[in-house]
């Protein structure tokens, strides 16, 4: 029986570990650019990953957006924006989100997940307008 449990042990830890040769969370950069119109203001982003961690694959990717400091992924006042088409491989994302609130400033950075953990980009830091004034 503890030689089943063992296997069973080293079978899971090596599932977890598959694809990732240096098995640490991949980097990544962003640049946000600011489109607003009248009423509104979006952003959009553009995500790389510079160094993929040694994960052949990527869980997830996309862009975190908070009104305060250093967002990080699944955490409270945290909207994420996951990359649905995304094909798991490719080392650039990029998408377009409307802001929700005008004359706020926004926390946002770019988020990959691999089985090695979450890498983060630098926060941008992205003011929006109300230009309907």
């Amino acid at each position: 029986m503890k030689k089943y449990f063992i296997t069973l042990f080293v079978g899971i830890l090596v599932a977890l570990t598959s694809g990732c040769t240096k098995f640490e969370p991949a980097t990544v950069d962003a640049s946000v650019t600011p489109i607003s119109y009248p009423g509104t203001c979006i952003m959009d982003c553009k995500g790389t990953i510079t160094e993929n961690g040694g994960c052949k694959y990527f869980n997830e990717v996309g862009f975190l957006f908070s009104l305060t400091p250093e967002p990080t992924y699944k955490a409270d006042g945290v909207t994420t924006i996951a990359m649905e088409e995304h094909d798991g491989k490719s080392t650039t994302f990029n998408i377009t989100y409307n802001a929700p609130m005008l004359d706020t400033v926004y926390y946002v950075r770019a988020y990959v997940c691999t089985n090695a953990g979450t890498g983060y980009s630098e926060a941008k830091i992205i003011p929006t307008y109300n230009t309907t004034e």
